[in-house]
């Protein structure tokens, strides 16, 4: 485990310097490259700045590369000034283009950036794929989807398909394309088992080259799977089958924590898949389940052997039993994965490092896993985006925006983002604190604060997702451990008042019904307003609403089904308003804990 050296807290000269080059040298290339896009010459919301850059309307649809002349630092000053913050809606009816019917490559090509995308992000949950190479033959456990929600494609002057396009997640997209993993070739893929990707006879069949992914202990048929439950059957059955794994890759520490349900909920029927080595009949896997079978095979011995470790969870370390070389689980553990980490340790034992992966999201990349001993400090990363800081104590406008060389250690700020995909000057809704900067080449060293217009509200008060996920920490034990929560306005009494739905890591605390008024007082410590408001009779005491166990990894599945995206990656918003996911949420609740 390599160790940084610890951040600094000012950037020297030539540090600055090197910052600002960087992303003169990104923003030149990227107003270059782009400018010839259809975004960039018919956005409304780039009007200033083709005006600032002596550019007219495209002419007859042509559009050609501008012609950089102007010194670097002009052009920086003249995009300062001239770009305004973006949002989504700015994109939408570009972006629509592609679902069109039919699509034609004529109105997507050259859309927000040159040619036509390998494939569409439709969602911001997402994160690089990063594993550590063993070096005693150990497997991984990489959890990840290479399912797709659908597939655009774009029809050439006859009228034929230009190619297939996969409307997908971000790292679904990015294993595609960093494997050249074309949707057409699907059934070759689901073929095969991890390792043997790069074999002289895959390269053969799939007529493409392709490389080595991870030493998996799952064959990549999982990764075709669409129901959440299953997909975590089969990761558990595969890896319980391993006993040198080394690693578990989840992405996030919430699917983690289902991966860890899972195994112990289902012991005995995973068991008995090893020891005969069949697989049994799961939602979703019909069209696959042959080539999950065929790397099954009977395996009485380790069956036995994991019967007499048995579902030894009363102490910590269980995983250590089942897998003695298992070392480290990479996840993101940072901001509202962080509730489980608990309930994960104690599955884990002192022994196996739990380590935090990165920021990112579907529009870019923002930061990696600075400390490996600190589970929430990130650096920023030199990429081929340009990353700036919009302070959150002062307007929400881009004439604020801080730069990586002159961001002020201790500030908060929500990330903003002009990317090679063509978003410009984004605002992507993360706000991160900053730590210091890496003495290395001066990139600023944050930490996850929280999603910025994440809040609940039920009178003059506003209390964020790091407040409430501050007092959920602060009274978990009343309650026995909380696993994970939610929180929702409730208005059953004549006052209104917050409603934490809370899942426990096992039974009911013993001093449960003193929680009510523990997370009161903590609102009240941290909120002033939330106080002046209780004060006022304008806000009830808080109630805790207790859900059934495994609800919200039912959550997870419910709305990977309804919404026809890849399994592992959902993420359960902190506050809830919406109805639909209330009501299911309130079917779930075994119990209510009041004053």
């Amino acid at each position: 485990m390599a160790i940084p050296p610890a951040p600094i807290t000012s950037l020297t000269p030539e540090l600055v310097e090197q910052l600002r080059g960087r992303t003169l040298d990104v923003l030149s290339y990227l107003v270059k490259t782009n400018s010839t896009t259809t975004y960039f010459n018919e956005s409304d919301a780039l009007s200033q700045f083709r005006s600032a850059l002596h550019l007219g309307d495209a002419i007859c649809g042509l559009q050609q590369p501008i012609d950089l002349t102007c010194p670097s630092e002009e052009l920086f000053e003249t995009y300062h000034s001239n770009v305004a913050l973006s949002a989504y809606s700015d994109y939408l009816p570009f972006i629509s283009r592609f679902f069109e019917k039919p699509c034609r490559k004529s109105s997507v090509e050259n859309l927000m950036a040159p040619g036509l995308p390998s494939f569409i992000a439709h969602s911001s949950e997402a994160m690089r794929m990063s594993n550590p190479t063993s070096k005693s033959g150990g497997k991984n456990c990489v959890m990840y989807s290479l399912g797709y929600r659908q597939i655009v494609a774009p029809l050439n002057e006859d009228g034929d398909i230009d190619r297939q396009i996969p409307v997908c997640l971000m790292t679904s997209g990015v294993i595609r394309v960093s494997n050249n993993m074309v949707v057409e070739r699907d059934a070759v893929y689901s073929a095969l088992k991890g390792e043997y990707m790069d074999s002289a006879v895959v390269q053969h069949i799939s007529n493409r080259p392709l490389r080595a992914v991870p030493n998996c202990s799952s064959p990549l048929a999982v990764s075709f799977i669409p129901s959440y439950k299953s997909f975590l059957f089969m990761h558990a059955l595969f890896a319980l089958v391993e006993p040198k794994l080394e690693t578990i890759n989840t992405l996030f520490t919430t699917t983690c924590r289902d991966l860890c349900r899972a195994i112990y909920d289902q012991w005995e029927d995973l068991i008995q898949c090893i020891e005969t080595g069949m697989i049994p009949d799961l939602e979703g896997i019909e069209q696959l389940k042959d080539n999950l079978q065929r790397f099954l095979q009977p395996n009485p011995d380790r069956a036995e052997e994991l019967r007499r470790i048995g579902k030894t969870t009363e102490t910590s370390g269980w995983f250590r039993q089942i897998w003695p070389e298992l070392r480290a689980i990479l996840a993101t553990a940072s901001g509202p994965f962080s509730t489980v980490i608990p309930e994960i340790r104690h599955y884990l034992g002192p022994n196996v490092s739990l380590e935090t992966l990165s920021i990112a999201s579907s529009e870019a990349f923002l930061a990696l896993a600075y400390d490996p001993r600190d589970l929430n400090l990130y650096k920023v990363v030199g990429s081929d985006d340009v990353i700036e800081f919009l302070p959150v104590d002062e307007p929400e406008e881009s004439k604020y925006l801080a730069q990586t060389w002159n961001v002020e250690l201790g500030k908060k700020y929500e990330v903003v983002l002009t990317t090679r995909d063509g978003f410009w000057r984004y605002r992507l809704g993360d706000v991160v604190g900053v730590a210091g900067f890496d003495p290395r080449d001066g990139q600023p060293v944050v930490r996850y604060i929280e999603r910025r217009n994440m809040h609940i509200r039920i009178a003059n008060e506003v209390t964020t997702e790091t407040q409430l996920r501050s007092v959920v920490d602060a009274t978990s034990g009343l309650l026995g451990g909380v696993s994970e929560f939610c929180v929702c306005p409730d208005y059953r009494e004549s006052v209104g008042r917050y409603a934490f739905l809370v899942e426990l890591q096992g039974n009911i605390g013993a001093d449960a019904s003193a929680a009510p008024v523990a997370l009161h007082d903590e609102l009240q410590k941290l909120n002033e307003n939330y106080l002046r408001d209780c004060q006022a009779g304008k806000i009830g005491m808080p109630t805790v609403r207790v859900l059934q166990p495994g609800t919200f990894v039912d959550f997870r599945a419910w709305k990977i089904r309804a919404k026809n995206i890849a399994a592992g990656q959902v993420k359960v918003p902190i506050v809830v308003w919406d109805e639909v996911n209330l009501a299911w949420l309130e079917e779930r609740v075994i119990c209510d804990i009041n004053i």
